[in-house]
């Protein structure tokens, strides 16, 4: 979300006052809560006692393809929404941004009338602009990572330098692009995983995750939601911040610090669903309400409910809380008939009979698509729930069966054993019903191209209706009001008169200018920065009328006394990109003098016959006559969280800066509350708080990480060429090779086996992200786990883990 600059042609009175007072005190106020910075501003109440709760969709990049049918931005059911997901944008180690698919974001024109390839109105950033502009209820975000782009979650969040150089070019991105929130999908904090390069070429993995991602997790979200607060107060709007979390409690208690996460987003979506499926050797509900006491994992606590109840026991505020719903099946090849005959099918052994693209063995059944190794190589029985009758065709024998303990759907034949879990209506309307029981946050959908085609057959809406009418009723969304970016736009008018006609000669100029580097960033910023579809607003004290002056016009038409001239129905005026301008005539039947106009008004729109995104005074009203009172608030700069080491030097002012569109440059009046022993290891807390000559104050949190700086004794090589039954030190912990290997992290990989000494009972204690081969015990929360075969994944979270004992 990053995106245009405010007008310039706003002039505002410059009171310029030096203060010279600078207070540092020594001890942290009483009563303080360090929360995201600027909370003086006032935020929506998403409670849902005031009847305002979240409907939430993801909308993936690849949707518009042929692999999804070409499903396009204007077949979402935008009016049934309250929050819509760009997903994913991707990032690298430096936190530079990058695009999963650049075509999709800002190149193609996505089923937009009229839009050519690569216009500054191309793409599905713009797609979901012209979408939110036609409903007010819709709020437009972007999902950062998700499963297959994790991998540099660790290495940004752990260096306080490329976390804020990550958090800036977030900041830019939505400003350019217009959006309202900025969701964090990291799958999964202290969580390592290889890369699985055969069901999907662009994997990452989170081969570099360790504990303390648990902590950096919480210092990025503190960081993003200060950036956010402060470019809010900058643009006049409020932004919000989401995360997309695991929801087993395994997972959670992982790399999640629950408390604090909540304490610093306005809302998390659970992803209360992949609970089960092909990994696992009995069948389940990838999406459950309810836990199942039949069900053999029953203890992992696999399910919406289950998810919930631990996190509301560790504080965690219910209105915050967003449970998922899926639009999608995950299903099994061979399944037994299972223990009950009332659901037949349900938790039954399932058999090892197919084989992934990689001739893997698998329990899986098909999928939707095509198996391609790289493109969904792992057989899953994935299959958009719009496409149920087309999975009936191909497994005709499967029929619907419910599980009331569950409150969920599942399908299942008797004769092959083909079974598939997903959610419909019904399971839908009781995860709704709970949410409103619970007051809870709402519900979250994957994703937007599963859903299937009602009444509409341009829109693809049943659950997503379905989720809207069970939790806000059959009434429209109550509508938001959203901020609308402005462009750095100036006009100049000059009267004229000769034998045709008397008018005004109108220049608008694109002040705006590039900036920016870097692929994403430059074309948002170009795509931001244009002026697309422009429209002009002409109003006068004589109520004249106007018409073409000549080229350039366009289509002039009068509407309620005001001259409105579309720019765009002429070629060459479609668009006024960054530094240009666009000259026209208006004939005017009133006086042709500066006297008579009361204010010219520029809108744009996406596309010619849609809403405006943006519209903003160039000429006359407060242009000319600014409110004494309009006062923009300072901003704190440099106050960044950071980790230093024991025995460092830390002063909390420096680099800290603080300016004032109206004072100037502040610095000097920061306050710091707060006190960093730099002796010893600890989290410490600074409050930077400074105030204007109007009485307007910024207050930031900022936090100081004191480190112990101990000295390695590490020997491990990684350009050098082991073999097994070599010894080596990597990260203060012993390691035996186990064969020739070379590069490999001795931490994650499976070429290395770290020497421990184990348990009086045989067992070793659990190391976060270690590879364990089959046969290895481990004690985990109290219990012994043994492995079944390879494995990096936390004991319990997964059928790779047999419980041994309490």
């Amino acid at each position: 979300m990053k995106s245009k600059k405010l007008s310039t042609n706003v002039k505002r009175i410059l009171t310029v006052i030096t203060t010279t007072t600078l207070l540092l005190t020594t001890i942290l106020t009483p009563g303080v809560t360090v929360l995201a910075s600027a909370q003086s501003k006032d935020l929506p109440d998403f409670s849902p006692s005031n009847g305002t709760l979240r409907n939430v969709m993801y909308y993936g990049d690849w949707s518009i393809w042929g692999g999804q049918g070409n499903f396009y931005p204007s077949g979402i059911p935008a009016d049934q929404l309250t929050h819509l997901n760009f997903a994913f944008l991707d990032f690298d180690a430096n936190g530079n941004l990058i695009f999963t698919d650049k075509d999709a974001a800002v190149g193609a024109p996505v089923g937009m009338a009229e839009v050519q390839w690569g216009a500054a109105n191309a793409g599905i950033l713009s797609a979901l602009q012209e979408l939110r502009a036609a409903n007010p209820n819709l709020r437009i975000g972007v999902s950062i990572g998700g499963w297959s782009k994790s991998g540099d979650f660790s290495t940004v969040a752990a260096n306080p330098g490329t976390r804020a150089r990550f958090v800036e070019n977030v900041m830019k991105f939505i400003k350019y692009t217009n959006m309202d929130f900025v969701d964090i999908d990291w799958e999964y904090p202290a969580l390592p995983r290889q890369a699985d390069k055969v069901d999907n070429q662009n994997d990452e993995g989170t081969p570099l995750a360790t504990a303390a991602d648990k902590e950096n997790y919480i210092l990025l979200l503190q960081d993003l939601k200060n950036a956010l607060n402060i470019q809010g107060e900058q643009l006049d709007r409020t932004y919000e911040l989401s995360v997309a979390i695991p929801a087993s409690k395994s997972q959670l208690e992982a790399g999640v610090d629950i408390p604090r996460l909540f304490q610093t987003v306005d809302f998390a979506n659970i992803m209360t669903y992949d609970l089960h499926g092909a990994w696992d050797s009995v069948s389940g509900h990838h999406t459950g309400l309810y836990t199942n006491p039949n069900d053999p994992n029953a203890g992992s606590g696999l399910s919406v409910d289950a998810s919930v109840s631990y996190l509301l026991s560790k504080g965690a505020p219910s209105n915050k809380i967003v449970i998922g719903s899926a639009f999608y099946t995950r299903g099994w090849e061979k399944v037994s008939m299972g223990s009950n005959p009332a659901t037949p099918g349900l938790f039954g052994e399932a058999q090892v009979c197919t084989q992934d693209a990689d001739q893997t063995p698998s329990r899986g059944a098909a999928n939707e698509a095509p198996l391609k190794s790289g493109e969904g190589g792992r057989r899953s029985g994935v299959w958009n729930y719009g496409s149920l009758q087309k999975l009936k065709a191909a497994y005709p024998g499967l029929k619907e069966y419910w599980d009331d303990a569950a409150k969920a759907p599942y399908l299942y034949d008797t004769n092959t054993g083909a079974f598939f879990t997903y959610d419909n209506q019904r399971s839908i309307r009781e995860k709704a019903a709970y949410v409103l029981n619970h007051n809870l946050g709402g519900m979250i959908s994957w994703a937007a191209s599963g859903d299937a085609v009602t009444s509409n057959p341009s829109k693809k809406d049943e659950l997503t209706k379905t989720i809207k009418d069970a939790l806000f009723g059959t009434g429209a969304l109550p509508e938001y009001e959203i901020g609308k970016a402005s462009i750095d736009a100036s006009v100049t008018v000059t009267p004229y008169s000769d034998q045709a006609s008397k008018g005004f000669e109108i220049t608008i100029k694109n002040n705006a200018a590039k900036n920016e580097t870097g692929e994403v960033l430059s074309l948002v910023e170009l795509a931001g920065e244009t002026i697309k579809l422009p429209k002009i607003y002409i109003k006068t004290k004589s109520g004249a009328n106007f018409s073409s002056g000549g080229y350039g016009s366009g289509t002039v038409t009068n509407v309620n006394g005001i001259g409105v001239a579309d720019l765009a129905t002429v070629y060459d005026n479609q668009t006024i990109g960054q530094g240009s301008s666009c000259t026209f005539k208006l004939a005017t039947t009133g006086p042709a003098t500066l006297e008579d106009i009361i204010s010219i008004e520029l809108s744009q729109r996406i596309i010619k016959s849609g809403s405006e995104i943006s519209r903003q005074v160039l000429y006359g009203d407060d242009t000319t006559n600014p409110d004494p009172g309009d006062n923009a608030k300072p901003v704190i700069s440099g106050a960044g969280n950071i980790t230093i080491k024991v025995g460092d030097i830390f002063n909390p002012l420096t680099g800290v800066t603080a300016m004032d569109e109206e004072d100037g440059n502040l610095t000097s009046a920061i306050t710091v509350s707060g006190t960093v022993d730099t002796s010893r290891e600890g989290t410490y807390t600074l409050i930077y708080s400074v105030t204007d000559s109007k009485n307007a104050t910024t207050t930031i949190s900022r936090i100081i990480t004191v480190e112990a700086d101990n000295p390695t004794n590490d020997t491990y090589d990684p350009n050098k060429v082991y073999v097994k039954g070599d010894i080596v030190v990597y990260n203060g912990k012993t390691y035996i090779c186990n064969w020739w290997t070379l590069g490999e992290n001795p931490e994650t990989s499976a070429a290395w086996s770290l020497q421990v000494t184990p348990n009086p009972d045989g067992s070793s204690d659990y190391i976060p992200g270690h590879a364990y081969l089959g046969g290895d015990l481990v004690s985990y929360n109290g219990s012994i786990y043994e492995a079944q075969w390879w494995t990096t994944s936390v004991p319990g979270s997964d059928a790779s883990w047999k419980l041994i004992s309490n």
